[in-house]
């Protein structure tokens, strides 16, 4: 399919990957003939830079139904609070501002809990299902000069340069993905994320059954009564503790999911690194084996010839990236909105 056309122009912004996308009139819906064209561009260039969009909250919506179903895995409404976007709202409320507009201190829980999007990731990596597109806009910006960029990671040419021994060596890996990974690297003396990571870490209790049977054993055997007694209360109390936090925490928190490292991608017919700050453990090993490996893999797809920013100019400008081929990284962020399709 031939990617330009009349109205639609794309300036490269790197020589691998990235392009400002000119002559969309975002004013009225866009043509399928159009969303086709940009389809066929985010094949190529994987990250589609859009300035002053205008678009509001539902035409943002609409033109990301254009795209696929919509992914609203991290829209988190906390019950008895209405939500920032309205109630109807299928927009992520990405933002450093509270339920009332009001810019929250850099050390409450809601902003330490963002600093882990300043980390190369990608998007919601940590479910299952994978969406194929991320759409974010710019709502409303902090004062020029303030900061504001977005940058992006080419996994693809990481891939090809890798050289044919790592490529035989890596290409069966599966990464278990969890959001909580990404926030403890992110901030590594926060405490409750590491207290909430244990806890819901299935694979680091997967001994604890055995232990209890071994317990009850002991117990019914009339040896260490006391230490078995108090030993299983615990187990029971931690039991309790961790179907609370499942009950109360929100989806994305306590999401894991593994995927494929080496991947294809169809629409450009080649592979690729699928790669995050949210990947902590390769299937079948353990935490502590898989780190340098997985470090080794980031710091390679992460090198800055593979690499480039956008700045956010205008309120209403718009980045769209293909999920599974890029990385995105560091964002000073101040309301910026992102839905998914």
């Amino acid at each position: 399919m031939t990617i330009n056309k009349p109205s639609l122009t794309f300036n490269p912004l790197h020589p691998t990957f990235g392009a400002e996308c000119k002559g969309v009139d975002f004013s009225q819906p866009v043509s399928t003939e159009t969303i086709d064209h940009i389809r066929a561009a985010m094949a190529k260039y994987g990250v589609l830079v859009f300035r002053n969009t205008a678009l509001d909250d539902t035409s943002h919506t609409n033109l990301a139904r254009q795209f696929g179903k919509l992914d609203v895995s991290t829209v988190v409404r906390k019950s008895g609070t209405p939500y920032r976007l309205g109630p109807e709202s299928q927009l992520t409320d990405i933002a450093n501002v509270d339920q009332n507009g009001n810019i929250v201190s850099v050390n409450s829980l809601q902003a330490q809990a963002f600093r882990g999007n300043g980390l190369f990731h990608v998007d919601c990596s940590f479910n299952h299902r994978r969406a194929g597109y991320s759409l974010l806009r710019a709502h409303q910006l902090p004062p020029p000069g303030s900061a504001g960029e977005t940058e992006f990671a080419d996994t693809r040419s990481a891939y090809a340069d890798l050289n044919e021994n790592m490529k035989t060596e890596i290409h069966d890996y599966v990464l278990w993905h969890s959001i909580l990974h990404s926030r403890i690297l992110a901030v590594p003396d926060n405490w409750i994320f590491k207290i909430v990571d244990w806890t819901l870490d299935m694979h680091g209790l997967r001994h604890l059954p055995y232990l209890m049977i071994l317990l009850l054993t002991i117990r019914f055997l009339g040896f260490w009564v006391r230490l078995a007694d108090t030993t299983v209360v615990s187990m029971c109390l931690f039991g309790l503790l961790r179907l609370l936090l499942l009950r109360q925490a929100p989806g994305p928190l306590a999401a894991r999911a593994p995927h494929r490292l080496v991947q294809l991608h169809k629409p450009s017919s080649r592979m690729n690194l699928y790669i995050a700050a949210h990947a902590y453990r390769i299937e079948g090993w353990s935490k502590s084996a898989s780190k340098p490996v997985i470090e080794a893999l980031m710091q390679h797809a992460s090198q800055e010839k593979y690499t480039f920013k956008v700045d956010w100019e205008n309120n209403g400008d718009m980045i769209i990236w293909v999920r599974n081929i890029e990385l995105s990284g560091p964002l000073e962020q101040h309301q910026m909105l992102i839905s998914t399709g």
